[in-house]
């Protein structure tokens, strides 16, 4: 039997792009079968789409990403010391969040993935 992901959502705080919250899914919480994001320029498209690849791949946990990687991704002036970004999947017909927690005073990236039905 095929396995099939597909992306709910995302939220991002304390990062360089801006705080947001992105959702995929209809009012009864199921995702859309085609979803479409268009933002403007200097609105961290970049910066999402690689949190996204570093949330579904474990990257930044598994030493890849320097202690300055990391901390660059603090939002500009800011003296937040943490930051987040939280990945919403479903997985067959299971609900799955993936945190990257961001330490910026330490330069690290910690993981953490919640489990639900």
């Amino acid at each position: 039997m095929p396995a099939t992901m597909r992306i709910m959502g995302w939220k991002a705080r304390g990062l360089r792009c801006p705080d947001h919250e992105v959702n995929f899914c209809n009012n009864k919480g199921v995702p859309f079968s085609v979803s479409l994001l268009q933002m403007p320029n200097g609105t961290g498209k970049t910066t999402t789409l690689t949190l996204l690849r570093a949330a579904l791949s474990g990257s930044a946990a598994r030493g890849n990403w320097d202690t300055e990687q990391i901390k660059g991704f603090r939002k500009k002036g800011s003296g937040e010391p943490y930051g987040s970004f939280e990945v919403q999947l479903q997985l067959n017909d299971k609900r799955v969040t993936l945190i990257m927690n961001f330490d910026f005073l330490n330069g690290t990236v910690y993981y953490k993935t919640t489990r639900g039905a």
